[in-house]
């Protein structure tokens, strides 16, 4: 997968001749958002799953306004974060604004069924007031909950990975051990 990721990622010498990221090519193109290793990789994953996890905006791309200024901040892999973050999309919209608002609620201690009666009842614009605290508090403890599973999740992966080269380097060179000369 590392192999196939590095294909498909451009170097950093493309990033700074492209025209639009010229500009910024010394603060985007250091060494630290371009490599894979297990540190900048898993915690790129894991604010990615933090990111995707804010409240979309219909016309700002907000996930990757944070992704660029936090990537570069933190110095983590850019590739995997905005892989990550694209979790979240017009698709997963839907299922992502609703259990964040369940879960803000159940945590917040509102009572859903008048907010749900009214969204029914009058137009979306009079009952966001009502939705925002619950909605943000539930998208900051599913995105923290994934986040932290992310990153666990994120690291056993990369410890299986190097445990299995190991491995099958041992064996090589085991087997070439054993051949006669």
């Amino acid at each position: 997968m590392q192999r196939w990721l590095k294909s498909i990622t451009p170097d950093r010498e493309s990033i700074q001749r492209h025209w639009c990221l010229r500009p910024f090519a010394a603060v985007v193109a250091q060494p630290g958002c371009w490599t894979f290793h297990r540190a900048n990789v898993t915690r790129a994953f894991a604010l990615g799953l933090f990111i995707a996890f804010i409240p979309p905006t219909p016309f700002f791309p907000i996930h990757l306004v944070f992704c660029s200024i936090l990537g570069v901040l933190f110095r983590l892999n850019l590739p995997v974060l905005y892989a990550t973050v694209f979790i979240s999309n017009p698709f997963t919209w839907l299922p992502q604004i609703a259990g964040s608002i369940w879960i803000g609620s159940k945590l917040l201690g509102v009572d859903l069924v008048p907010i749900v009666r009214h969204l029914s009842e009058s137009p979306m614009g009079t009952t966001l007031g009502r939705v925002w605290a619950p909605l943000l508090l539930g998208a900051l403890a599913l995105g923290t909950l994934a986040a932290v599973l992310g990153y666990a999740l994120a690291q056993c992966a990369w410890r299986l990975r190097v445990a299995h080269h190991l491995r099958r380097r041992r064996e090589r060179s085991a087997s070439r051990a054993l051949r006669p000369h």
